[in-house]
């Protein structure tokens, strides 16, 4: 009875090298994943603040006789998993566009009817927690 004991453990040992060397021992490849916590807009140049605490910029056309903005961010943790953000503007305001990959933002001087418009864009993180930060942005043609 004890040696059949004995070699029963001997072939579990035996089948236990085996099985693990062949499948090998695998790590665990479940990644965590880490939200974003913040989205800020980062610029700072021209920067105003009404009394509610929100951000605005008045702009005025380039050298070019352009009316564009471009919205610098930062999402932040720096490790988190997915940073990617949407821009979320009144897509009925016509003169106005928005390219979300360079965040700039662009009005049409020609489209205004007036000599002044404004729109307020908001970045929103994409990964689940929609953590977002607005910006108005006002036009002047002159």
């Amino acid at each position: 009875m004890k040696k059949s004991v004995i070699i029963l453990i001997a072939v579990i040992y035996v089948a236990a090298i085996a099985v693990v060397s062949f499948f090998g021992l695998k790590p665990d490849s479940r990644v965590e994943k880490v939200y974003v916590d913040s989205v800020k807009i980062t610029n700072t140049e021209g920067i105003q603040y009404k009394e509610n605490g929100d951000k605005y910029v008045v702009i005025r056309p380039d050298e070019n006789g352009e009316l564009k903005y471009k919205i610098e961010y930062e999402v932040g943790p720096d490790n988190a998993t997915d940073k990617t953000v949407s821009f979320t503007y009144d897509t009925s305001v016509t003169y106005v566009s928005v390219d979300e990959e360079t965040g700039v933002v662009t009005f049409d001087m020609d489209a205004m009817t007036r000599n002044s418009g404004a729109i307020i864009i908001t970045i929103t993180s994409t990964d689940g927690l929609k953590v977002s930060d607005s910006i108005e942005i006002k036009a002047r043609k002159q």
